[in-house]
C-alpha cells in the first residue's frame, strides 16, 4: 500500500491540536498550583522537620498575617519562631483539596516543627496561618491588641529595680474579661497570669509562667501578730506572715487539723480550724506537683507604695532595690524564697482588657469601664490579699475590696480571700486542651 503524504492542511490540523493540549496542560498547572498553593513534599514524612501519623502525600500552604493591614499573605517558606510568628490554630485547617477535615489535627512545635495526626487521605493539603505571638508552656498563642487574650507588655524606666541592668523589658501577660488561659494544675483549674520576669537565686533575670489558682482557698487574716497593746492587729511582714505559713506550710503539705486566724471585732482576731487535705469539705492542698513548681525563684517585696500609681509605676515598685550591688535577697531587698505567694498589684492592672486602665489610671481609681474587662476579678464579693504592703502603716495591706479597685489601707488582721500564685519550671509543656473553661491546658513535665 502506497503512504500518503501530509498535506498543507492535516499539519495545521496537527498544529491546532497541540497548541490545544499545551494550552490545557497549562490550565490545569494553574489550577493545580492555586489549589495546593506553594508545598513541599516528601513522602517518607518527614515534611518541613515535621511529623505525620498517618500515609500519604501532604502539602502545605502558609499564609503570614500583614499586621498593616489585618491580610493573609501566602508565602513559600514557613515563618519561624525566630521571627516572632505562631500558628493561628483557629484560623488553621487540613483536608482534601482545600477542605476542612475536623479529623485532621495540627500544631507547630516551639522548635518550629510542624505536626499532623489524623490524616487518612493521600494529597492532603494544610491551610497554615501565622501571626504574631509567643510561646507560652511550648504552645504558641497569638498575640492581641484589645479585648480577650495575650498581649505584650513594654517596660521602661527601671533604673534602680532589680529589672536593671541587663533586664529584659519585654513581658506577656493576659488580659482582657475572659481570656482563654484556664490549665488544669492539681487537678484543678488554675489561670495562666502570663510569661512574667524574675530573678533566679543565681541572680540571674529570666522568664517563667506565673498562675493563679482559680477558686480561693479560704478567707483568713493576713497576719494578727499582737502589736505593743496587746492586739491582733498583725504586721505587714511577709516573712512572718501568717498567710506565709498558711500558703507554703498547710497548704503546700495538703496537712489538716490545722488554726489559721479570722477576723473578731473590737481590732482581734481568733483561731479557727483549717484543713487542706480535700477531704469532705475541706480544700485540696498540692498533691504530686511540687515538681513543676520552680522553687528557685525570688520574690520581690517593694517598698510598699500607696495606689495613687499607675500599673507600670506599680511593677516598678515592687520590685525596687534597696542596696548597692544589687544582689538578692538579703535584708535590705525585701525578698523571700517561698514557693507559693499572692499576686502583685501589677499582675492584676496588666489584666485589663483596657489598656487606657492599664497605662494611665490610677489603681486605686479605676472606673466601671476597667474592671470588667479584668479576668481576674471573678468572685467580685470577697476581699482579695496581695504580697504587698502599705506605707500607711506597718500593719496595713494591699487587697482588692468589693470596690472593684486596689486598696492599700486594710489592717493585717482582717478577714480577706487566699489566691495562691506560683511559678512554673521551664521543663512544663501544655499536651491538649485550647485554654477554655470548659477545655482548659493539659500539662506534662518534660524531663
Amino acid at each position: 500500500m502506497k503512504l500518503k503524504s501530509f498535506k498543507e492542511k492535516d499539519k495545521k490540523k496537527i498544529g491546532i491540536i497541540l497548541f490545544t493540549i499545551t494550552c490545557i496542560l497549562l490550565i490545569t498547572g494553574v489550577v493545580l498550583f492555586r489549589t495546593f498553593a506553594i508545598f513541599e513534599v516528601n513522602n517518607n514524612f518527614n515534611v518541613i522537620n515535621g511529623t505525620i501519623e498517618d500515609p500519604g502525600d501532604i502539602y502545605f500552604a502558609f499564609y503570614v498575617k500583614n499586621e498593616e493591614n489585618e491580610d493573609y499573605v501566602i508565602q513559600k517558606n514557613m515563618p519561624r519562631k525566630e521571627d516572632g510568628y505562631v500558628l493561628d490554630e483557629s484560623r488553621s485547617y487540613c483536608g482534601v483539596t482545600g477542605k476542612n477535615d475536623s479529623n485532621i489535627k495540627v500544631f507547630v512545635t516551639e522548635d518550629n516543627m510542624i505536626h499532623v495526626s489524623g490524616v487518612s487521605t493521600s494529597r492532603t493539603k494544610c491551610n497554615l496561618y501565622f501571626t504574631k505571638g509567643q510561646f507560652i508552656l511550648g504552645k504558641g498563642i497569638p498575640l492581641v491588641s484589645e479585648g480577650d487574650g495575650l498581649y505584650i507588655v513594654k517596660h521602661d524606666n527601671l533604673s534602680g529595680t532589680v529589672n536593671d541592668p541587663g533586664f529584659q523589658t519585654t513581658e506577656y501577660r493576659y488580659a482582657g474579661a475572659s481570656p482563654n488561659n484556664y490549665i488544669k494544675f492539681n487537678d484543678e483549674d488554675w489561670r495562666i497570669i502570663g510569661l512574667v520576669n524574675v530573678m533566679t537565686s543565681e541572680n540571674k533575670v529570666e522568664q517563667r509562667v506565673k498562675i493563679v489558682r482559680k477558686e480561693q482557698i479560704g478567707y483568713y487574716s493576713w497576719d494578727t501578730t499582737l502589736n505593743s497593746e496587746g492586739i491582733n492587729r498583725g504586721k505587714n511582714k511577709w516573712n512572718n506572715a501568717q498567710v506565709m505559713t498558711i500558703l507554703n506550710d498547710y497548704y503546700y503539705n495538703s496537712k489538716s487539723d490545722q488554726q489559721c486566724w479570722v477576723y473578731e471585732a473590737s481590732l482581734k482576731a481568733k483561731q479557727t480550724s483549717c484543713s487542706f487535705d480535700g477531704k469532705e469539705t475541706h480544700v485540696k492542698g498540692l498533691k504530686n506537683v511540687w515538681n513543676m513548681i520552680d522553687e528557685n525563684i525570688i520574690w520581690t517585696l517593694g517598698e510598699g507604695f500607696e495606689t495613687t500609681i499607675t500599673t507600670p509605676n506599680a511593677y516598678q515598685q515592687e520590685r525596687i532595690v534597696n542596696n548597692d550591688d544589687n544582689k538578692w535577697p538579703n535584708e535590705a531587698s525585701k525578698s523571700t524564697f517561698h514557693s507559693i505567694g499572692l499576686i502583685y498589684p501589677s499582675d492584676y492592672g496588666y489584666a485589663y482588657g483596657n489598656r487606657e486602665c492599664t497605662e494611665n489610671n490610677q489603681l486605686g481609681n479605676q472606673t466601671t469601664n476597667c474592671y470588667e474587662t479584668n479576668w481576674f476579678f471573678y468572685h467580685s464579693e470577697n476581699t482579695k490579699w496581695l504580697i504587698t504592703t502599705s506605707t500607711k502603716d506597718e500593719y496595713k495591706v494591699q487587697n482588692l475590696p468589693t470596690s472593684k479597685h486596689l486598696y492599700d489601707g486594710s489592717d493585717a488582721y482582717g478577714d480577706g480571700s487566699i489566691y495562691p500564685t506560683l511559678y512554673l519550671k521551664t521543663n512544663i509543656k501544655i499536651t491538649s486542651g485550647n485554654g477554655s473553661s470548659e477545655n482548659p491546658y493539659n500539662l506534662v513535665q518534660i524531663f
